[in-house]
């Protein structure tokens, strides 16, 4: 019959306690996407809709500069005036 040494003990106890510390993390964890499938919207909080929204904003800001940057590219453009045609 095998004893247990004190060694041994606490090299047990030392790998349950490693292997469960991580049971009660909260805080900065996500979600991650998931590997097949598509699983239904869960709201607000959803990776999905959260990335959506973030693209959405995205896309709004690049519209947006785009017209600003044209609209100032119109201004400053010099009008050539227009010859006197004879009539």
């Amino acid at each position: 019959m095998m004893r247990i040494t004190p060694i041994l003990l606490g090299a047990v106890i030392l790998a349950a306690v490693a292997s469960l510390s991580a049971c009660g993390l909260r805080g900065g964890l996500e979600r991650p996407v998931p590997l097949w499938g598509n699983p239904p919207n869960e709201g607000p909080l959803d990776p999905r809709t959260i990335k959506e929204a973030e693209e959405k904003a995205k896309a709004e800001k690049e519209r947006e500069a785009a017209e600003k940057a044209a609209r100032d590219a119109a201004q400053t453009q010099p009008t050539v005036p227009m010859p006197n045609t004879p009539q």
